[in-house]
């Protein structure tokens, strides 16, 4: 081998060893910028950023009330919650069930201590309430409201809120599930709760979950009980702006309502009750007076019969259909006749013995 031939032989070594230790050198640093940038967005510097923003508008909530009990003795009662501003009047959102027994409500918030609030609207069955403080010169800093419905699972949010009255205590965590279902003894979610494993306490409820865009996105409710470990939900904040405008111009939200009581009709039960042409569907026990059901028509049962120590008033219509969807349950009929608007007119199909009607009711609002 010839000088010059072994000369470019090393010079391309050189080169090939120039090129992978760059290679490597580069790959290294973009390992190290991704981890920092995961850092970064995922529980370090985005989260103080967060937190240090949506601090002024997250208000802690103490109320005061009374409870009855059993012997009809009063006592008094305190509880704590958590709410946060949505405009600059001093409109507060919270959840139903942290003042709806209230006799004072007292918020602070910043340096601001124990300013009294007053109830502005309440609305039992989506467990939202709007307060409001008397701004009197305060500095009010209103949290941002973003989009509930472009929610995926995995994404992560932040929670802000009073556990325990640990004051503005920030917890994080990810978009757990979408599209859950659950039932308070007055409110009822169908299929659009939102499930996260932020930590959730009794504290926290009325305070914001937060997506990393800095954007309120749901309001913490509930933990679930017994053992259960980092579920939590939270009411999905399109479904409070929706409520908002008439919780603070009318003081409460205008529902459409039908006017009857109703049980689930099944196969065992048409057996049991001797119903022979219809096997499944809502069994309507009462209708009430002046209602649009009582305005359309509809009849209720008339006699009352005990089967295995349950009591059935029978004879009245049965409704299987709402607008041709079908109705198997008297939480998805309140489910469907939540989507209407006070005034509009909706179709059931009804049994009545053996003859079938297609009846239409006007739907009003409830009273």
């Amino acid at each position: 081998m010839t000088f010059l031939k072994l000369r470019k032989y090393i010079f391309l070594i050189l080169l090939f060893c120039f090129l992978t230790v760059s290679a490597c050198v580069l790959f290294i640093k973009r390992s190290s910028a991704d981890n920092y940038n995961y850092n970064e967005s995922g529980n370090g510097s985005i989260v103080e950023r967060l937190f240090n923003e949506l601090k002024p508008g997250v208000v802690h909530i103490e109320v005061l009330g009374y409870a009855r009990l059993k012997n009809g003795a009063i006592m008094p009662e305190e509880d704590i919650g958590t709410g946060f501003f949505i405009n600059k009047n001093g409109d507060i959102l919270t959840n139903f069930h942290v003042i709806g027994n209230a006799g004072k409500i007292y918020v602070s918030f910043l340096k601001y201590k124990d300013i009294r609030a007053s109830v502005i609207g309440t609305d039992p069955m989506s467990d939202i309430a709007v307060i409001r403080i008397n701004p009197g010169g305060r500095t009010i800093t209103p949290l941002t409201m973003g989009d509930s419905g472009s929610l995926r699972v995995g994404e992560r949010v932040i929670a802000v809120g009073n556990p325990y009255n640990l004051y503005q205590t920030v917890t994080t965590g990810i978009i757990s599930g979408l599209k859950r279902s659950l039932f308070f003894p007055s409110a009822r979610f169908y299929g659009n709760i939102i499930q996260t494993d932020a930590a959730i306490n009794p504290g926290n409820s009325g305070g914001p979950l937060v997506d990393y865009n800095g954007h309120v996105i749901g309001i913490n409710t509930a933990k679930l009980a017994n053992n259960a470990q980092n579920i939590g939900f939270a009411i999905p904040i399109n479904l409070a702006k929706r409520n908002i405008p008439e919780l603070i111009k009318y003081g409460r939200v205008i529902r459409s309502w039908l006017g009857i009581e109703a049980i689930k009709l099944t196969k065992s039960i048409s057996t049991l009750l001797g119903i022979k042409y219809v096997e499944k569907g809502l069994l309507i026990e009462k209708v009430f007076p002046n209602s649009p059901a009582y305005k359309a028509g509809l009849i209720a049962g008339n006699r009352l019969i005990a089967m295995k120590n349950i009591n059935y008033i029978i004879g009245g219509d049965i409704v299987t259909r709402f607008n041709n969807k079908k109705v198997n349950s008297f939480s998805r009929l309140e489910e469907l006749i939540s989507t209407f608007s006070p005034g509009q007119i909706i179709t059931l199909k009804v049994h009545r013995g053996r003859t079938v009607k297609f009846v239409k009711v006007r739907l009003s609002s409830m009273p």
